[in-house]
């Protein structure tokens, strides 16, 4: 067509598709017009349970228990502080199980972005030398062809500026802790990860999707430390409004 713009026929096509099918909202399955959401709609991320650290314990982020927990208070975790988004509820527990249960992977680039945002707002491990994924097992990395938390973690260290640094391996298979009792997932991870001795002397930013108890973000900073890290500082995505048993408390055999 003579004097049409280049890319006409795609963009009016594309506009044509978006009127009469718009994508549907990962959370609330509204119609979601308009684009860059992540596949979430507006109103859902406005509606964000958003947790403000200034009233949450400051080394496991439960919702307020500030300064500290009575857990955190006698027996100190390995993390320097934690910070969370959000609650793990309503809206927020939806996006969460979209982008880890339901292939909403699209949903880990805007999830990374509110977290680095919080952490800068809140000054977490200032300057830190890697940010660090708490990895999941393989056989579910295989089955949902992606891990949440690498993806999350990826973002997190775009936002931030700092090296993306996969120093955590997961040495064993282990249930997953959402079909694990509660008093029982400290010992469901323990042991199961390792990390690199690119460790030594950093101080690290591990990032994690949810954290329930802490057992599995704890065990993973706990071998961080072993490795000789100087400093570990804990960001997640959610936290539950609930305390679970202590995962940080020494046992006999620790």
């Amino acid at each position: 067509m003579a004097g049409a713009p280049r890319g006409w026929p795609l963009k009016s096509g594309s506009a044509i598709l978006q009127l009469l099918l718009p994508s549907c909202c990962a959370v609330c399955g509204a119609p979601r017009n308009g684009v860059g959401g992540g596949g979430v709609c507006a109103a859902c991320w406005a509606a964000l349970p958003l947790l403000d650290p200034g009233t949450a314990c400051a080394t496991c982020a439960l919702p307020g228990a500030a300064p500290l927990c009575r857990t955190c208070a006698s027996v100190a975790p390995p993390v320097e502080r934690t910070i969370a988004v959000t609650l793990y509820t309503g809206v927020a527990r939806r996006v969460v199980h979209a982008l880890k249960f339901r292939g909403h992977d699209i949903l880990a680039s805007r999830c990374g972005r509110l977290m680095a945002t919080a952490a800068r707002a809140a000054r977490l491990c200032d300057e830190p030398s890697a940010v660090v994924p708490v990895p999941s097992t393989a056989r579910r990395t295989r089955e949902r062809g992606y891990d949440p938390g690498a993806l999350l973690a990826d973002e997190v260290a775009r936002c931030l500026r700092t090296p993306y640094r996969p120093l955590l391996s997961r040495v064993r298979e282990t249930p997953p802790q959402s079909r694990v009792p509660a008093a029982r997932r400290r010992e469901n991870v323990r042991g199961a990860f390792t990390a690199a001795n690119r460790a030594h002397g950093a101080r690290l930013l591990v990032v994690d999707d949810v954290m329930t108890t802490g057992a599995t973000a704890f065990e993973a900073a706990r071998a961080l430390r072993d490795a000789g890290a100087e400093a570990v500082s804990l960001l997640v995505l959610a936290r539950t409004p609930e305390a679970g048993p202590a995962p940080h408390e020494p046992t006999e055999d620790a």
